[in-house]
């Protein structure tokens, strides 16, 4: 007995590929749009192929699902052979123009397509289309009993292509030169300083083995902190040490203003954190203001904070309690440990490019520099002088809000990498791993070489107040910050202390 051919709508080759590549996307993500509302980008992927699965099974019976499983799996193959060779050419950049001709090819997904360009995430909007189109060749050959071996080597060749894809999208520039982004304490920090919190459960922060001499107990009159990122840990440590009880305080207002990492902006906080400029500006104010603050912990003001101050008519006290490092670090397997001062220059200013010149390896030098308004990048432009600093290697990104921008590309460990940043960062908080800092001009920044100032880079960690702060506490601060125990802390939490004469 013959087995009746199923019969399907009369359509053209053409119609059909419409019908599988275009319009059953495109109804699919019609009411995935309504779910994209919410802000749940993660589950766009999720359910576009979902409803793609729910139209083919409720119109099973109608559609040629033979055909449809070879013209989904050749418009997945034709998709990702296109992104595969996109991918190679951008080095796995999802954000750049050329990758951006991609949405191109993928219109069918238009009622998502717009909000997750606008969300970023033209990840997920591939993730997508490759989700959607794959689940319906699985689907009809499920149901048009496709055999299986006819499907072993696309699905090879497909699952190669995945594969690179996804080591060049883990490796992609955004990824491995984005440095440390300020991800952390509402945007101020490129730290995870979870653990560095007066009211931390599990506290990394330095601590006396004994009582403290000084002792804070009254909330009001706790003057207000602040300061630069690396020496939040510092002045935290501080403050679990001398204000009595500030880890209950703190968490109980964290918990009173609902935030969920203690850092929104600081109104009524006491151990604050925001950064250099915000916090020198909050010191310029005073905490007799709201948003004022009492002390400000990082270097020495700059020549414009200085005239910023003056124009307040804020007469200021600059009290040295520490000592710190500007440090050049490389890849740890990198045979040279020594440079100078001019060899540094000369690297940075783009007149030496191999590590050949400097007794290294033959291979060039990837010089990685920082964003302009960081506090490494400031104190690399006063270490160069009059040396102009050649461009920083960039990359492209690209946003719906602002368009194309080029970001610095921040350092990466790579062959014949060197990079630059505060001792602190490396030493204590680990931001770069598996690279050595060098000596300059024969000098290794240790502790030691620190605090006698040997080390050529050594600046002073500095607690600076106002003279007219009214807070009696501010001079006790700084008398306990400068005694044994004060040192201690600076010891203890990674500086150099200050050494008496």
């Amino acid at each position: 007995m013959v087995e009746k051919r199923k019969r399907h709508p009369k359509l053209s080759l053409i119609g059909k590929i419409l019908l599988f590549y275009a319009l059953i996307p495109f109804t699919a993500s019609v009411p995935v749009f309504l779910i994209a509302l919410t802000g749940i980008t993660w589950l766009i992927p999720l359910f576009v192929p979902l409803f793609t699965l729910l139209i083919y099974l409720l119109f099973r019976k109608k559609i040629d699902l033979a055909r449809g499983c070879r013209i989904n799996a050749l418009v997945l193959f034709v998709l990702l052979t296109v992104f595969t060779v996109m991918m190679i050419w951008t080095s796995g950049s999802v954000e750049g123009l050329i990758m951006h001709q991609f949405t191109w090819l993928i219109l069918p997904f238009a009622p998502v397509m717009l909000f997750l360009s606008l969300m970023d995430q033209t990840m997920l909007l591939y993730l997508t289309a490759f989700l959607t189109y794959l689940s319906a060749c699985l689907f009809c050959a499920i149901f048009s009993k496709e055999k299986p071996k006819r499907w072993i080597a696309p699905a090879l060749v497909l699952l190669i292509l995945t594969v690179l894809n996804a080591h060049l999208y883990l490796n992609r520039p955004a990824v491995r030169y984005s440095g440390h982004g300020f991800d952390y304490m509402s945007g101020y920090s490129s730290t995870d300083f979870t653990d560095y919190t007066v009211y931390a459960a599990n506290s990394r922060l330095a601590a006396l083995d004994h009582a403290p001499s000084f002792v804070i107990s009254d909330p009001e009159k706790m003057p207000v902190m602040d300061g630069a990122e690396a020496c939040y840990p510092l002045y935290a440590a501080i403050a679990r040490t001398v204000y009595q009880d500030i880890g209950r305080i703190e968490a109980d207002w964290i918990r009173a203003q609902r935030t969920t990492n203690g850092n929104t902006y600081p109104n009524g906080r006491i151990v604050t954190f925001t950064n250099t400029l915000v916090g020198f500006k909050r010191l310029l104010i005073g905490a007799d203001q709201p948003d004022g603050a009492d002390l400000f912990f990082g270097a020495r003001p700059s020549a414009g904070q200085l005239e910023e101050a003056t124009e307040s008519g804020v007469e200021l006290t600059i009290t040295t309690i520490g000592r710190e490092a500007f440090v050049f670090f490389v890849e740890a397997d990198n045979p040279v440990n020594a440079l100078t001062s001019e060899d540094v220059r000369a690297i940075y200013s783009g007149k030496i490019t191999n590590w050949k010149e400097l007794g290294g390896k033959d291979q060039e030098i990837v010089a990685f520099q920082r964003p302009q308004d960081s506090g490494s990048q400031t104190m690399m432009v006063w270490f160069m002088g009059e040396t102009p600093l050649k461009e920083p290697e960039t990359y492209e990104m690209v946003s719906a809000m602002t368009g194309v921008i080029q970001k610095v590309a921040q350092y990466y460990n790579e062959e014949g990498a060197i990079g630059y940043s505060f001792r602190y960062f490396l030493e204590e908080l680990g931001q770069e791993q598996h690279v050595k800092m060098l000596s300059i001009d024969g000098v290794y920044p240790s502790v030691e070489t620190i605090e006698d100032g040997t080390y050529p880079l050594t600046v002073d960690l500095c607690l600076i107040t106002r003279k007219d702060d009214s807070n009696h506490y501010v001079q006790q601060m700084i008398d306990f910050i400068l005694s044994e125990d004060g040192q201690s802390l600076v010891r203890k939490t990674g500086y150099g202390g200050i050494r008496k004469k």
